[in-house]
């Protein structure tokens, strides 16, 4: 029964704390730009000439600016104790460092009875020892989370921020090869190879109109093979 008071005692009186934790970045120095290449995609236009559709397909160099910066990082903590929890950590183990100091000095300064066989002596010091050791163990703990209380911030290193900016265009050729495709609107596709300037040539079949018209729409859909990115709308 003792055992579980000491023990009740002992979760009751331990400190909780509570924490907010925030990142900031400290710039060392001014930021710089920096284009970067991101590789190559496929580019197309093309119109309807008569009865076929000339298409042009470019090989487009993408690329971006991205802003660098060097910067070290800061991790920002503020503590807290929850309630009273850290007022009775430090009052339980005063007490309890009080408590066994004075059974262990009351029993030392007790006579012994030497009209009796029992000793009750040793216990005392046993407990007294026990009691002790209990809040010396909670104020170590109090002087613990005491020094973790308030506003700590401690350095996470020095790393580069980067901020990549919208893709860009910085340079084109001709494609020297592939395949382009032209979908109508009733879901026909017409397929051409692509020469070595990049030109394409789709034959467009004989009953064109009469497709356009039973589907009430003009709209096809112009793209290279390979390469999603690389399609436009067009009206025939």
């Amino acid at each position: 029964m003792h055992k579980t008071l000491l023990l009740f005692l002992l979760l009751c009186s331990c400190a909780r704390l509570t924490e907010q934790v925030t990142l900031r970045a400290q710039p060392l120095e001014p930021p710089r730009i920096v284009r970067v290449q991101l590789g190559e995609r496929m580019g197309v236009t093309g119109a309807r000439e008569g009865n076929v559709v000339r298409a042009q397909v470019t090989r487009l160099q993408r690329c971006a600016d991205v802003q660098e910066q060097r910067a070290e990082g800061f991790r920002h903590v503020v503590r807290q104790p929850d309630g009273k929890s850290l007022v009775l950590e430090w009052v339980f183990g005063s007490l309890f460092a009080a408590g066994g100091a004075g059974l262990i000095a009351w029993t030392a300064a007790s006579p012994v009875d030497l009209t009796t066989s029992a000793d009750n002596a040793p216990g005392n010091y046993a407990y007294g020892a026990a009691i002790a050791a209990l809040g010396v163990g909670l104020l170590a703990g109090a002087i613990y989370d005491q020094s973790l209380v308030g506003t700590h911030e401690e350095s996470l290193g020095e790393r580069t921020l980067r901020k990549e900016g919208p893709e860009l265009v910085c340079g084109q050729a001709a494609a020297t090869g592939g395949q382009v495709r032209l979908t109508l609107a009733d879901g026909m596709q017409l397929e051409s190879p692509v020469d070595g300037a990049g030109e394409a040539r789709i034959e467009l079949p004989a009953d064109l109109e009469k497709r356009l018209a039973r589907e009430g729409s003009r709209r096809a859909t112009l793209e290279v093979m390979g390469d999603v990115r690389a399609q436009i709308r067009l009206d025939l």
